[in-house]
């Protein structure tokens, strides 16, 4: 299989991901934080590592201020209910994922919160003087996605995160296709909340993810249960980690993003990202000896993450795909759970879009192998 939709989750995995989640259930097994025998422990020092090494890549201090989730969605949702209560503001833009739109939405019927959206441009861009007029009302929260899952766009993250210090509003930044990628340890000064995946960027297994959190934002916890803490007590634990954190950890996916982290530490994010942005410009490069195909991602690949989204004017999204598909080439079609994001690039009335987005692991060989079989199709389709 050609493997080109790393966008929703990133495959193949970091070497050494898939022993240590065998490990971890061929071997340890317990509960991490519940017991104090031997097993028990070793669990409890996985996640302690795995903090560690995300405050590390995030360029931050105080791996307690680190709390897992699920995924980026149940991290962003933790934060936004957590955050705005009865009638507060919320500023965000029009580029936004589901993940950060459908909570909002929630929160506007049951809590009569205010949404505000910063325009962006037809290639996904924040237009920066309407970002400047809106926050400038002082919402409660800013919370943005650092680049699109449509079509790639990176966000001015630093210039927001300056811009929301000064207006004293808490910036919360949906790191999903940027963390592991893209280095954030440069730029995540002044960004107070950055939520993320383990199975995207990061190259870990799926089930994991998480929030980083300043210790000076006061966020209510989204879920309340057994933390192996302060079990005399039937109120939750207000100290950080355990007050976000209840029930059994995924600690067998958390092995895997464990090891993950290693390589990543290792390898270092910059040499990822120069080897996304060289396969990216050779794809583009291929992707325009095909006529038939528009491409809508940001040509400028310093600019933008490494997603390369098409329509074809004359041929369906679902028959690109299934097609694809049948040469076992693995992408994504449609609206990619950001209906907002297609409406402000223009392709939200033709269904959405063919999004290709290649990985770390992606080979020269592999994209020319796709542009051959793309070729293919739509020769084959004009003589249908």
């Amino acid at each position: 299989m050609i493997y080109l939709d790393n966008a929703a989750t990133s495959f193949p995995k970091a070497p050494g991901v898939a022993q240590a989640v065998f490990n971890f259930l061929d071997k340890i097994g317990a509960n991490a934080g519940r017991s104090s025998h031997s097993s028990a422990v070793k669990a409890s020092a996985i996640l302690f590592e795995t903090r560690e090494k995300l405050v590390k890549l995030l360029g931050k201090e105080d791996s307690e201020n680190i709390s897992f989730t699920l995924n980026a969605t149940q991290a962003l949702n933790t934060v936004i209910l957590g955050i705005l209560t009865e009638g507060d503001s919320v500023l965000t833009s029009s580029m936004e994922h589901n993940a950060v739109m459908r909570p909002l939405r929630h929160l506007e019927k049951t809590r009569n919160i205010k949404i505000s959206q910063f325009k962006c441009d037809k290639h996904g861009f924040p237009i920066w003087n309407d970002f400047l007029q809106k926050i400038q009302k002082k919402p409660k929260l800013l919370v943005s996605t650092a680049a699109s899952n449509v079509i790639g766009s990176i966000f001015p993250i630093r210039e927001m995160a300056a811009v929301a210090k000064k207006h004293k509003v808490i910036f919360c930044l949906d790191a999903a296709q940027v963390f592991g990628t893209y280095p954030l340890e440069k730029i995540a000064t002044n960004i107070d909340i950055i939520c993320f995946p383990g199975h995207k960027g990061l190259l870990g297994p799926t089930g994991t993810g998480g929030f980083y959190c300043d210790p000076k934002i006061q966020l209510s916890p989204l879920m309340f249960g057994g933390t192996g803490s302060r079990s005399e007590l039937e109120i939750q634990p207000d100290f950080r980690p355990d007050k976000f954190e209840s029930g059994t950890q995924n600690v067998a996916s958390l092995a895997g993003l464990n090891a993950a982290l290693d390589f990543l530490l290792t390898t270092s994010v910059n040499k990822i990202k120069k080897q996304k942005e060289d396969i990216t410009a050779y794809f583009v490069e291929q992707l325009k000896t095909i006529d038939e195909l528009v491409l809508v991602s940001p040509a400028d690949l310093q600019k933008q993450i490494g997603i390369l989204s098409v329509f074809s004017p004359n041929i369906s999204l679902s028959y690109l795909t299934t097609q694809l598909d049948k040469y076992e080439i693995a992408t994504r079609m449609g609206l990619h759970c950001a209906p907002a994001a297609h409406k402000t690039i223009g392709t939200f009335a033709r269904g959405g879009t063919v999004r290709f987005s290649p990985g770390y692991f992606t080979s020269q060989w592999q994209i020319d192998e796709a542009i051959r079989i793309l070729k293919k199709i739509i020769r084959n389709r004009a003589y249908d």
